[in-house]
């Protein structure tokens, strides 16, 4: 497929709604959460949806691989959660030298507050859209998260 001049108008239209779009809803949603920024709200939620085995945690590296940034986010992120009480760093019981990192209560109360809030804005841009743009979006986004994670 060649690529034209309206096909590079539209990519360039694409981008800007995207970062428009990310910019709007993490200002909207999560900035003012309790003082939980997007990366951190990210970060729990990697945690909280990670297998493992129950409340024992996970490496930070793990997390830095799951989330696909590096070391030093994570660590700065993860420093910022644990002094607001939501992550704890506990040792690996087989292995006390390694660290892992787990949810705490606080942490899993956040983050099901946060959730409940995205999901009310999401059944506000349901009702924005209507039954029959919202499955269309969703079906456009499930493609392009396809597409996505082909590349």
């Amino acid at each position: 497929m060649s690529v034209g001049l309206n096909t590079t108008v539209l990519a360039q239209e694409m981008a800007n709604t995207l970062v428009q779009l990310n910019r709007v809803a993490w200002q909207h949603d999560h900035d003012s959460f309790n003082g939980l920024k997007s990366s951190g709200f990210i970060l729990l939620a990697s945690l909280a949806f990670t297998k493992g085995p129950p409340g024992e945690g996970i490496k930070a590296s793990e997390l830095g691989k799951i989330m696909k940034v590096t070391g030093s986010a994570v660590t700065h992120n993860l420093n910022a959660l644990e002094k607001a009480g939501y992550v704890e760093r506990v040792s690996d019981p087989s292995d006390r030298r390694i660290v892992l990192v787990k949810l705490t209560d606080a942490g899993q109360q956040i983050l099901e507050e946060a959730n409940e809030m995205f999901l009310e804005t999401l059944k506000g841009l349901i009702g924005f859209l209507g039954e029959k743009d919202s499955a269309e979006l969703i079906r456009l986004l499930s493609l392009t998260t396809g597409f996505l994670m082909e590349k």
